[in-house]
């Protein structure tokens, strides 16, 4: 089970999105372009080159509810690393990924799970259908998945925010922006049938250096009944001093992927 608590964390690390808090202000879908938010989506997303950040992870499923600590780096345009801790500081795993592989390892199995990075495994071990470009974007800030580059199919005001919504052959996309910032709030994706199959939400933004970054990120699966919970206690963006090396035992069991 603390293995599932990693592997969601990593999962929950592909959430991260940009936004800030807003409050109940007049809004109307005819004062906002989407170009203006797309752009300042993007101008906050391209701020960030590198990020450093810790704090508590909460897991909640219908057979169980654990939180602990994580430690996160991310250097674009290529790697990712994190580590996790359990209760009192024990140590659960770390996990490196790169444009070309992954490595996973699990300190309370011994055993060393590595892989050519790609979109099949990566929703294999991340249980999301996700690119290593939208991984890294998504922990950076948050930007509008490459296929909602354009125009939206509508821009409406729900809860004070806008919402623009994108209609593709799987299902939609409805990212929520708040006024003040015109920044990613809360992104939903919806399948065919327009029922909701997963949902981010980010809260208590802060200026860091210029950039308003996500210190609380909330991630649901609905048809697992999962949520993830990260709340940072601190971050550092765009520092040189990160080092990406994934400390594994001689003796470790080690399994490749295809």
């Amino acid at each position: 089970m603390l293995y599932r608590v990693a592997v969601i964390a990593l999962l929950v690390l592909t959430a991260l999105g940009g936004c800030s808090s807003s409050r109940s202000i007049r809004t109307s879908a005819s004062t906002v372009s989407p170009e203006l938010v797309q752009q300042s989506v993007r101008n906050n997303q391209e701020r960030v080159r590198s990020l450093k950040g810790s704090g508590n992870i909460t897991l909640e499923t219908p057979e169980v509810a654990q939180s602990g600590s994580f430690e996160l780096m991310l250097r674009k345009p290529d790697s990712i690393f994190v580590k996790l801790e359990g209760p009192f500081g024990i140590e659960v795993g770390a996990a490196l990924l790169t444009r070309q592989d992954f490595f996973f390892y699990n300190s309370f199995q011994n055993r060393l799970i590595s892989g050519t990075m790609n979109a099949s495994n990566l929703r294999r071990i991340l249980r999301v259908n996700l690119s290593f470009d939208e991984l890294v974007n998504m922990i950076a800030g948050g930007t509008f998945f490459p296929e909602d580059q354009g125009a939206p199919d509508t821009v409406t005001v729900e809860d004070d925010q806008y919402v623009l919504t994108y209609r593709h052959e799987s299902g939609a996309r409805r990212y929520w922006i708040d006024p003040e910032s015109l920044l990613i709030a809360r992104i939903q994706h919806f399948d065919r049938e327009g029922k909701l199959q997963f949902e981010q939400r980010f809260t208590n933004f802060r200026s860091i250096g210029g950039m308003s970054l996500p210190y609380r990120v909330r991630m649901t699966q609905l048809a697992e009944r999962r949520t993830v919970a990260l709340s940072y206690s601190s971050i550092a963006v765009n520092t040189d001093a990160l080092r990406f090396t994934l400390d594994v035992p001689e003796n470790a069991e080690r399994v490749r992927v295809r």
